[in-house]
């Protein structure tokens, strides 16, 4: 978990430069009635929001794999000393293969506190210590990660997989390593050595001082018996107090990586927050120094543990439709900025339930309805994974520079698609009391027409009526969207309305 960033100021009026390329120049004007957010009663004032793209400026690439998910390393376990670990990751049993498709193609990282704390590496042909040492509450052996070489098979998704660096043992780590490349190939896109090290003091599991020095000396000597340059890290949260460690680390080993990580959470505490521009902004600009530094050595950058609030997330907050707005823009904005990815941490626990530690994931975008379902691999979905859905839609493919002037809570985005098509997502992130939003498209000389699909819940603060196109995810995994609303391009505009609390994204035809 990473310390939650400062949030402050009001809403604002704001310009924000968004730069990428296209082959499109169109000017969008919003003119929005909106509500303050969750059950406040609606502000009827109206002022006009201008969006204006410009193609001529060359931008960052929205990747098919951006839109990420994270798990601990107890979640790929069949076997642990609570008795309550079923094997996730299974193909061939529950949903689990229909959720991650659902999605698109992309990326799992697993992982977590759990991978320094408490996970074992046993190798085939071994059993576990008979007692299990009292730090071992999971056991990781090769037939789980058969197990999850399979699922990714299915479901075309790349994993990142931990090595644990705390209670390190270079057998161990060696023999996991030639498990992870045998089994998972090309389907990995890197292993971890080690969680978040800059807690490793306050954990306990090492005594000061223990900063970049200490740790790159351990961390090298896993990275050796990994033995490839597949590797992810250095997996540092708290990246405010963490960005000379990161800048160290990545100059220093940039030549034994394939890919720089980081985790960062936005630490708020209401849905107000959320949505803010405060916490938009601080998205960002938190992790700006370590976008900087990967791009200084060509490295790929992904926040590879990431979600709306620290230690699980919080009821009303992370678990309801406000969630889902925040995730799509979230996503966008990253993005845009020349993230790799984003990398959203959940648990496969029973919905709204504690885990085996007490603690409750409120911010999970899959889980189980119930304990029966649990130990069938049958999951459902947060209104999280809505929004997570909302942003593979508008990619792959090659953002076009935005500029927005606002004095409502809306944020857009372009993408020229590398299809051909040009999708435009509006977020509108003010209460859904509020009046539905007029909005004028100028799309340059064309006529034709443009497809319109559509984010909804029945409040901001509930997660009640969450669909997309009027739809939500069957107990087989499947989104099934109602037909796209029609929008006619006549003399190079598009008229069409954006619910207040919503999201839209606009498909113009080729």
């Amino acid at each position: 978990m990473t310390t939650p960033v400062h949030i402050h100021g009001s809403r604002r009026r704001r310009t924000v430069r968004r730069l990428a390329a296209g082959v499109l120049s169109l000017t969008l004007l919003v003119s929005v009635q909106t509500a303050t957010a969750g059950t406040t009663p609606a502000d009827t004032s109206t002022a006009a929001t201008t969006i204006t793209i410009d193609a001529k400026q060359p931008g960052s690439r929205l990747p098919s794999d951006f839109v990420g998910l994270s798990y601990e390393m107890r979640e790929l376990s069949a076997a642990c000393t609570t008795n309550d670990c079923v094997g996730n990751f299974d193909a061939r049993n529950g949903n689990l293969v229909n959720l991650y498709k659902t999605l698109g193609v992309s990326n799992v990282r697993i992982s977590g506190n759990q991978l320094d704390r408490d996970t074992l590496w046993v190798p085939a042909g071994q059993q576990p210590p008979n007692p299990l040492p009292d730090w071992v509450k999971d056991v990781v052996t090769p037939a789980d990660i058969a197990r999850l070489g399979t699922f990714l098979k299915a479901t075309g998704w790349k994993a990142e997989v931990g090595v644990n660096l705390v209670h390190y043992d270079p057998a161990l780590a060696a023999d996991e390593a030639r498990t992870l490349f045998a089994d998972l190939g090309q389907r990995l896109s890197g292993a971890e050595c080690g969680n978040e090290p800059e807690h490793y003091v306050s954990n306990g599991y090492r005594t000061a001082p223990y900063g970049f020095a200490e740790h790159k000396a351990e961390w090298e000597a896993c990275a050796a018996v990994v033995g490839s340059s597949r590797i992810a890290a250095p997996d540092l949260s708290s990246p405010g107090s963490t960005a000379s460690w990161f800048s160290q680390f990545a100059q220093a080993e940039q030549d034994r990586i394939n890919m720089l990580t980081v985790h960062n959470y936005t630490g708020a505490t209401t849905v107000t927050q959320l949505l803010s521009p405060q916490v938009h902004d601080s998205e960002l600009s938190i992790v700006a120094p370590q976008l900087a530094t990967a791009q200084s050595v060509h490295v790929p950058i992904r926040v590879d543990e990431t979600n709306s609030a620290v230690s699980g997330g919080l009821a009303g907050v992370s678990d309801v439709y406000a969630s889902a707005l925040w995730a799509m823009d979230y996503n966008l904005v990253m993005a845009q900025a020349g993230f790799a990815g984003l990398n959203f941490h959940g648990g496969f626990g029973v919905c709204g339930a504690p885990l085996f530690n007490g603690k409750f994931q409120r911010y999970t975008p899959i889980c189980a309805a119930d304990e029966a379902d649990r130990q069938a691999k049958i999951y459902t979905v947060g209104p999280e994974y809505y929004g997570l859905y909302m942003a593979t839609r508008m990619g792959p493919g090659t953002f076009v520079p935005v500029s927005v002037s606002s004095d409502r809570n809306v944020t857009a985005y372009a993408v020229r698609g590398d299809d051909g098509r040009t999708r435009i997502a509006v977020i509108e992130k003010d209460g859904t009391s509020g009046a539905a939003v007029p909005v004028t498209i100028n799309v340059g000389p064309r006529g034709g027409s443009a497809q319109v699909l559509r984010l909804t819940g029945d409040s901001l603060d509930s997660a009640a009526g969450v669909a997309v196109q009027g739809a939500s995810v069957d107990r087989g995994g499947h989104l099934r969207t109602g037909r796209p609303d029609h929008a006619r391009v006549h003399d190079g505009t598009i008229d069409l309305t954006v619910a207040s609390g919503s999201a839209a994204i606009i498909t113009l035809d080729r």
